[in-house]
C-alpha cells in the first residue's frame, strides 16, 4: 500500500529506504554504506551528510580549542579521518545518480573550475528511473504514480 494514497503497489515499488531522505535517515544510510561506492545517492542524502560533517567539524574544532588550546587539532583530525571514507562514498554515489562515473570527483583537483562543476552536479537532480549504477534512490515514480491516478 502506498503510504500517501493507500493504492496497492507491486514488489518493484519504492521501499522504505527509497523514500525522500530526512537528516537522520541520511546520516544513518551514509554510515550503513560506509565503504559502499556502488549505487546512487539523492541530493538530500548527500547534502544532509555534508551538513552533518560540517556541524561535527565545527564541534571538533571547538573541543580542540577548549581542551587542547587554539592550535591543537586532535579531535578535528580524528573526525576528518573517520568521515573521509563515508563522505567520499556518498559523493561517488551522488555522481552515480547523475549517470556519471564516480571518478569524476577527481575534478576537485582542478582549482575553481573543477569545484564549480562538482558543485553544480551535486545540486542537479539525478536521472529519473534506473541508470547503469542502479535503481532510482527515490523510487520509480511511474510505478506508483500510475496506481494513484487509477485510484482517483
Amino acid at each position: 500500500m502506498c503510504p500517501k494514497c493507500g493504492a496497492l503497489q507491486d514488489a518493484s515499488s519504492p521501499a522504505a529506504e527509497d523514500q525522500p531522505r530526512t537528516f537522520v535517515s541520511s546520516i544513518v544510510i551514509c554510515f550503513n554504506r560506509y565503504f559502499q561506492f556502488s549505487g546512487r545517492a539523492p541530493r538530500a542524502e548527500y547534502w544532509y551528510f555534508i551538513l552533518f560533517t560540517t556541524l561535527i567539524g565545527f564541534g571538533a574544532g571547538f573541543a580542540d580549542g577548549l581542551w587542547f588550546g587554539p592550535d591543537a587539532r586532535m579531535f578535528s583530525l580524528i573526525v576528518n579521518i573517520a568521515l573521509f571514507v563515508p563522505g567520499l562514498a556518498v559523493w561517488t554515489r551522488r555522481i552515480h545518480d547523475l549517470d556519471r562515473s564516480g571518478w569524476w570527483w577527481l575534478l576537485i583537483l582542478l582549482p575553481i573550475i573543477g569545484w564549480l562543476i562538482l558543485l553544480i552536479w551535486t545540486c542537479t537532480a539525478g536521472t529519473r528511473g534506473p541508470n547503469r549504477y542502479g535503481p532510482d534512490p527515490l523510487g520509480a515514480p511511474t510505478v506508483w504514480a500510475a496506481s494513484a491516478s487509477s485510484a482517483q
